[in-house]
């Protein structure tokens, strides 16, 4: 079983982020690791940003749910398509399918939902702009698997 911690970086007062050439500041940032290890030190999400309107649609049930996208809120330019989802009475497993090479992780139900509730009243006493606030998604985007 993988553990998913969510956490907020809130770029202000000088703070600033670098990804994909791109320059945020005065914004907050939810960011994640996976047992331990922030994603963005995997290779496959250096480039990214999670999506956290997705993040919260995907505790409704099974589908495709677009929780990451490029740092420049265009899905594709980063190789995202979705998230595959899988939901039962007790895991929630992530499928994703990247460059060939598929990564798939299993988290306990009620602590995905607890990260994911957790962040969302944060996010609510944060008072900076969430990034991304716009998404480009995939051109043949489904929720259906």
């Amino acid at each position: 079983m993988n553990t998913l911690i969510l956490y907020l970086d809130q770029l202000s007062d000088g703070k600033h982020q670098i990804k994909h050439g791109i320059h945020f500041c005065d914004v907050a940032i939810v960011k994640a690791a996976i047992d331990g290890e922030d994603i963005d030190e995997n290779e496959y999400f250096k480039d990214s940003l999670i999506y956290f309107d997705e993040l919260k649609k995907s505790k409704l049930g099974t589908g495709r749910y677009l929780i990451f996208t490029c740092a420049c809120g265009i899905a594709e330019d980063c190789g995202w398509e979705g998230v595959k989802v899988e939901i039962n009475d007790t895991i929630v497993c992530w499928k994703i399918e990247m460059w060939n090479e598929t990564l798939q992780y299993f988290f306990d139900r009620e602590q995905y939902e607890h990260e994911i509730d957790s962040m969302n009243e944060h996010l609510g006493r944060c008072g900076l702009p969430l990034e991304p606030l716009n998404v480009i998604f995939p051109e043949n985007f489904s929720r259906s698997m």
